[in-house]
């Protein structure tokens, strides 16, 4: 298979003293609108943390997505909620 070259644009060539920059396509990602996140570290055995990333991606779900459904669960379980 033959390497495509990529065609030059002007917003890819730099000339010294010309060189305008591609604001539209580096412009800054939207920010997520969601709650912000805060990180929670604890340690657990490779083993649980095998299982419950293996259960995250059959399910297809991020680990703090599991963790929320398994909180909310828990405290369901419980009587909490």
């Amino acid at each position: 298979m033959a390497k495509k070259n990529a065609e030059l644009t002007p917003g890819l060539v730099a000339v010294k003293g010309k060189a305008t920059p591609d604001t539209a396509s580096r412009a800054p990602e939207p920010t997520p609108t969601g709650p912000a996140s805060a990180p929670l570290n604890f340690k657990v055995s490779p083993q649980f943390r095998r299982r419950f990333r293996e259960r995250a991606a059959s399910a297809d779900l991020k680990l703090n997505e599991l963790l929320r459904e398994a909180l909310d669960a828990w405290e369901e379980k419980k009587g909490l909620r």
